[in-house]
């Protein structure tokens, strides 16, 4: 393999991971959803600690990404938005990720 064609694959692969690296960073800023207040991420974490939460109290307290605390007094309402903008996100970034792959 001549030295032109490995620039050409270094770049590609250099354009591939950076383009990867943008999409997730988008993904991850667009997962942050406001609620009475406060900022919270919809990752798999929150998602997952809502849910705990939800299935032993009505309503509880929680800290936001900024160490706040807040109360969740609707923790059906809550998790549906954090699911809703989790899998909006996801779904947005595996397209992009699919794209990718068929790109390489």
């Amino acid at each position: 393999m001549d030295i032109g064609k490995l620039k050409k694959y270094s770049d590609l692969a250099h354009d591939l991971a950076q383009t990867k690296r943008n999409a997730l960073e988008k993904c991850r800023a667009r997962q942050i959803i406001a609620y009475n207040g406060r900022l919270f991420n919809a990752d798999a974490n929150t998602i997952n600690i809502v849910s705990t939460f939800k299935a032993h109290a009505k309503k509880f307290v929680m800290l936001d990404v900024n160490d706040n605390p807040c109360e969740i007094t609707d923790p059906d309402a809550f998790l549906t938005q954090l699911i809703q903008r989790n899998q909006e996100t996801l779904n947005t970034y595996n397209q992009l990720f699919i794209a990718l792959k068929n790109k390489g």
